[in-house]
């Protein structure tokens, strides 16, 4: 379990610790609803990032100077994702509870455009920059009712992930601090980082019984991607804190195996 250890965050420490105490629970009776399961699903989530970065030199940090700029992209995303996990059946309520491990792929890119505050060597440059959510995987715990009218089952999930991302900018600024720009022209700068984000989601879903064997199930949830800060070092001394932190509503579409 040490994936585990990249959570952070009071909340979602909380939610799990509650949770995995009811599958511990759980684990230690016998149930005549319980097994194992498998399956996929496709989503599309409405995705927002915010992207911020403060520039200054080690001179103009003496002086309390410093230029700073944000910029927010959004769009809507999809994703695919693999799943594996084990209901059991709780003898309160007819509730059960399920623990859930699954992998997504990510195919498409966020961009975005920073505007900055100039081109000088101590102005947070004008950019072009992109996020790509390579893969993710994450654990989730759900919490569930008998079926009601028309055979759907309501649950209730809390989830933790972890995000490979690629971070790609391009700015453009003056290319030296003695050097005026025009007459000399202005230059631009790329570079692409690879950065692991925390996330942890919270939300609900349907399922209905197709067979003995099958189920369908529709989920809609927020994943919030906490807060992820770095330093870009600059030559001429020049240093560039930036920070990347977004949220995302998302709705699935998923075939369920049971076992």
């Amino acid at each position: 379990m040490r994936w585990l250890l990249w959570i952070d965050g009071h909340g979602a420490r909380g939610a799990f610790s509650a949770l995995v105490v009811l599958l511990l629970l759980a684990g230690q009776m016998a149930a005549a609803e319980q097994g194992p399961y498998l399956g996929f699903g496709a989503s599309v989530a409405g995705q927002q990032f915010t992207y911020g970065k403060t520039v200054y030199t080690q001179a103009s940090l003496a002086r309390g100077e410093s230029t700073s700029a944000e910029s927010d992209a959004d769009h809507i995303l999809p994703t695919l994702a693999v799943f594996g996990g084990f209901r059991w059946q709780l003898p309160w309520r007819s509730l059960h509870l399920s623990a859930e491990l699954d992998a997504a792929m990510h195919p498409s890119k966020l961009n975005g455009y920073l505007e900055g505050t100039g081109y000088t060597w101590t102005d947070t440059w004008p950019e072009d920059w992109w996020l790509k959510r390579n893969h993710s995987y994450g654990l989730t715990l759900k919490l569930g009712g008998p079926p009601g009218q028309y055979g759907l089952g309501l649950y209730a999930l809390v989830g933790m992930r972890h995000v490979a991302t690629e971070f790609a900018i391009t700015e453009t600024g003056c290319p030296g601090p003695e050097l005026e720009c025009p007459p000399t022209p202005l230059a631009s700068f790329s570079e692409t980082v690879e950065r692991k984000l925390a996330a942890w989601r919270l939300g609900a879903g349907l399922e209905r019984q197709l067979s003995q064997s099958f189920a369908v199930q529709l989920e809609v949830f927020s994943t919030d991607y906490r807060r992820k800060s770095w330093d870009r070092l600059f030559e001429g001394g020049v240093v560039i804190p930036s920070t990347v932190n977004g949220t995302e509503v998302e709705a699935a579409l998923r075939l369920v195996r049971r076992f």
